[in-house]
């Protein structure tokens, strides 16, 4: 069985050899420490699942497609601050951030101010994201279609989503009080980010590759729930999900996950009806469970993620604590899940500890 077939009957729980391997390597800041500390020097995404003996399943860089969701042409990059100890600038996407120098990822930038503040500002962004701009696509897109039946790894795209893009562009604050006080201007943004993502989806088909997987994006909760209650995020942002959705399932995409940090438990059952089963990254401090998730919904659900970061950073009888009591309940429940670290693997994880953690992981599939 190649890479591909065992990640689709991992994801659709139709018994693979082997569940997939596969993990979410997101910090220069960890590979370097790893490398202080015994890794092979320069290693990028793909040597680092070959080092791990990983499926190729990077969604998050190799083996994904390239979309642009980004604003083109771009907005203007300015320095506005420069200091010692941080810089304040405007990125491309039109956001202003202030960004410490010497705390790299997995760190977070300060926003101070996004793109759009009204209607005027909208407009001014619609028009940057036409889907049919040259870029938003790579420019051996045919190329690809033709080597597609031919693939031996498995090959996605990120899909955007709604909430969270409306976040990006207004902030917290901004898109709270807009789904309140405008819907209307909530239902356009909806309708264009609709358009968008169908008409690209339109273009991949035409050349024809076929993907693998999609996994829309939406980072919409935080520990204590969602950022939009349920009911508002069915009324305003179903129909974009119904649309893409049935795109893709008629063009044989089955698939589909979603990524969202925070707690995700009130949002579960309505993805689960639109078609989206794999969750992703089952962020634990916000109180994901895998276990008690899947006692819930049962194989519809499974997962990219769900193992606790923190235990991973001190002893193998804390990584053994929360893995092995997961795994082997989740092998004996149905399958249907990648073991990864609950978003990307930070820099207190030393090297050994994480050799261990993937010699447990694999110890366990394949008894």
């Amino acid at each position: 069985m190649n890479e591909r077939e065992r990640f689709v009957r991992t994801m659709t729980c139709t018994s693979p050899d082997r569940p997939s391997y596969g993990d979410y390597f997101a910090y220069d800041s960890t590979r370097l420490r790893w490398e202080r500390e015994g890794l092979p020097i320069g290693l990028d995404s793909g040597g680092l699942f070959d080092f791990f003996g990983m499926d190729h399943i990077d969604i998050w860089n190799r083996d994904g497609l390239f979309i642009s969701p980004n604003p083109l042409p771009t907005y203007q990059e300015e320095v506005i601050e420069d200091t010692p100890d941080y810089i304040v600038h405007r990125t491309e996407s039109g956001s202003i951030v202030r960004t410490l120098k010497n705390s790299p990822p997995p760190a977070m930038p300060q926003f101070i101010s996004y793109p759009i503040t009204d209607r005027q500002g909208w407009q001014d962004l619609a028009r940057r994201l036409d889907p049919n701009t040259p870029g938003r696509l790579p420019d051996n897109l045919d190329e690809l279609g033709r080597l597609s039946p031919s693939r031996t790894t498995p090959f996605g795209a990120w899909l955007g989503g709604t909430f969270g893009y409306i976040r990006d562009w207004l902030g917290v604050e901004g898109a709270s009080y807009a789904f309140y006080d405008d819907p209307v201007w909530i239902a356009e943004m909806i309708s264009h980010l609709t358009y968008f993502y169908t008409t690209i989806i339109k273009r991949i088909v035409s050349s024809g590759l076929q993907l693998d997987w999609v996994m829309f994006w939406e980072d919409m909760a935080y520990k204590a729930g969602p950022l939009l209650s349920p009911s508002q995020y069915t009324k305003y942002c179903l129909p974009f999900y119904h649309a893409v959705i049935d795109l893709l399932h008629q063009n044989g995409v089955h698939v589909i996950g979603l990524d969202s940090d925070g707690d995700i438990h009130a949002l579960i059952p309505i993805w689960l009806d639109l078609g989206i089963s794999i969750m992703h990254p089952m962020e634990v401090a916000s109180g994901m469970d895998v276990c008690a998730t899947r006692r819930q919904f049962g194989t519809k659900v499974r997962f990219l993620g769900g193992i606790d970061k923190r235990p991973l950073a001190l002893d193998y009888a804390a990584i053994d604590a929360e893995v092995v009591p997961k795994v082997n309940f989740l092998l004996e429940s149905g399958g249907g899940f990648v073991v990864e670290v609950d978003h990307g693997i930070p820099p207190d994880i030393s090297f050994a500890n994480y050799c261990y953690f993937r010699d447990l992981v694999r110890s366990l599939c394949e008894k």
